[in-house]
């Protein structure tokens, strides 16, 4: 794992390092880019644990962001930042979920706004790109000191591999949708020792997540887990589940429902959409729901 990790930080990332703060040579701007923005609130804390203080556009978001950049200013929603306020931003690149790619790639590219997508689909991935940030923004003793905690961390993390079924469930307030094995919650499953019902057969939308689930294909998967994540407005996300339990037949005949195994799990405790740095948490909270107290 850890000459994985290492094997990062080579020549070739180093050369990045010089190209990246080229300024106008990288991204052929006649204005002069300062800084650097992001769409995401786990990358903005990814930045501040580099000790990153060149942030000069942060998510609009009604949770927490970390305290080196209030008062920076907002661009929007992570799934909608606004390009006319980036443009006023003028930064150097923005930092984005390579599960926005297809979405938003067009949008930079018709704006003229550099950008840089950020694997935030699984742990393994999020540690390779902040070893390679951290070679990109003369960050690279803070950048090494995450990835050996890493590193350290599922050396000790003992390897079981379970029967348990799981399905994963990504919640809206009127809507769910369903999470495979590639998705960060996928991965975190994968890593606790769990089998996603909706596994590597399951080709995803690139963000990890599948549309084309039907209720009935649930039915027959019936997990003995279910795992509810919500991709924003928890409290809300979370009712519509439980409602769904109560007055779906196909919800409450699941075995998972009936037995109590079915778990909603917060951003709190490092579960979403996206990897961030308190997988170590929501691994933790996993450990009891598979094997018990």
């Amino acid at each position: 794992m850890k000459l994985k990790i290492i094997s990062l930080w080579t020549v070739g990332i180093m050369l990045l390092t010089a190209i990246f703060f080229s300024g106008c040579a990288l991204f052929d701007r006649e204005e002069d880019p300062q800084g650097i923005a992001t769409t995401s609130v786990a990358i903005c804390e990814i930045l501040d644990s580099l000790g990153c203080d060149e942030v000069v556009g942060v998510p609009s978001t009604s949770g927490e962001l970390p305290a080196r950049y209030a008062g920076v200013r907002t661009i929007g929603a992570p799934m909608q930042p606004q390009m006319e306020i980036l443009k006023q931003i003028n930064p150097e690149v923005v930092l984005v979920p390579t599960t926005l790619e297809a979405s938003l790639a067009s949008e930079f590219s018709a704006a003229g706004i550099a950008v840089k997508y950020i694997n935030l689909s699984d742990i393994d991935g999020m540690y390779g790109d902040i070893a390679e940030l951290g070679a990109l923004l003369g960050k690279e003793a803070q950048a090494q000191a995450l990835c050996e905690e890493y590193a350290d961390y599922m050396d000790a993390y003992p390897k079981t591999e379970t029967e348990i079924t799981v399905m994963t469930v990504m919640a809206f307030p009127s809507l769910f949708t369903i999470a495979t094995e590639d998705s960060y919650v996928g991965d975190l499953v994968k890593l606790a020792g769990g089998k996603n019902v909706y596994g590597a057969g399951y080709v995803s939308d690139g963000t990890g997540v599948i549309t084309n689930y039907s209720l009935e294909d649930m039915a027959q998967k019936d997990p003995d887990i279910i795992l509810v994540f919500a991709h924003f407005s928890e409290e809300y996300a979370f009712a519509y589940i439980e409602e769904l339990t109560e007055t779906n037949a196909v919800w409450k005949n699941f075995r998972a429902v009936q037995n109590g195994e079915i778990y909603y799990l917060s951003a709190a405790d490092g579960f979403g959409v996206s990897a961030n740095l308190g997988w170590t948490q929501a691994l933790e909270t996993l450990k009891p729901i598979f094997f018990g107290e």
